[in-house]
């Protein structure tokens, strides 16, 4: 028989909710109150106000999507660039399509980058960047010459651009593609794309001109 959950957990789930749906500025404390059945004093004594408990919310739902969809979980032994890349890809359009509480962190970064708030900054710090570092350092190397800062970031923004294509298009994605869901072998299949398709344009710069 499951645990009942405490009131402060209550609030975090009925906030995830919320929040994804709405976005931060839209949703409000009293509704979010309401639907974990708490008293509407509840988020200022469990988490200090609407912005704490933001933070709260989203450092939970990308620790929840980070643990089911690493993004090194599918590199096998000895792993190649393209390898790297298929496994980024492949965690990150994972945790795009997910229906359940793993996919929570992709549409709150959907509403926070239509409408950013004050979290954007620590998100970008402590969420996205890190994954940025792990493609960086996988790239390095392999292109065996030096590579400046800037020239290094165009290729990393290409890169996560195609994920995030399908996180950011959700409207269109629903209505002009008709996909509300998709299959795993689809989504490996994207994954491979992208994985080759960024090799094709790293491969371009690798050689010399």
């Amino acid at each position: 028989m499951p645990e009942k959950q405490t009131t402060k957990e209550r609030l975090r789930q009925a906030a995830c909710d919320i929040f994804a749906a709405k976005g931060y500025h839209d949703a409000t404390v009293a509704e979010i109150c309401e639907a974990a059945g708490a008293n509407i004093a509840a988020v200022n004594y469990h988490f200090g106000g609407k912005e704490p408990l933001y933070d709260e919310v989203w450092r939970h739902a990308f620790a929840v999507a980070t643990k089911a969809h690493p993004i090194d979980g599918a590199l096998p032994e000895n792993p190649s660039l393209e390898d790297h890349l298929h496994s980024f890809a492949l965690a990150i359009l994972h945790r795009i399509f997910s229906a359940d509480e793993t996919g929570r962190f992709a549409k709150l970064l959907y509403r926070e980058m239509a409408s950013p708030t004050l979290a954007l900054d620590r998100i970008a710090a402590e969420a996205l960047l890190p994954q940025t570092r792990f493609l960086g350092e996988a790239i390095r190397p392999w292109l065996g010459k030096p590579i400046k800062k800037q020239e290094l970031q165009l290729c990393l923004n290409s890169i996560i651009g195609q994920c995030v294509f399908y996180n950011f298009s959700r409207p269109l994605r629903e209505r002009v593609m008709g996909k509300k869901s998709i299959s795993e072998k689809e989504i490996d299949r994207i994954a491979r794309h992208i994985a080759r398709f960024s090799l094709g344009g790293l491969s371009a710069i690798k050689e010399p001109t």
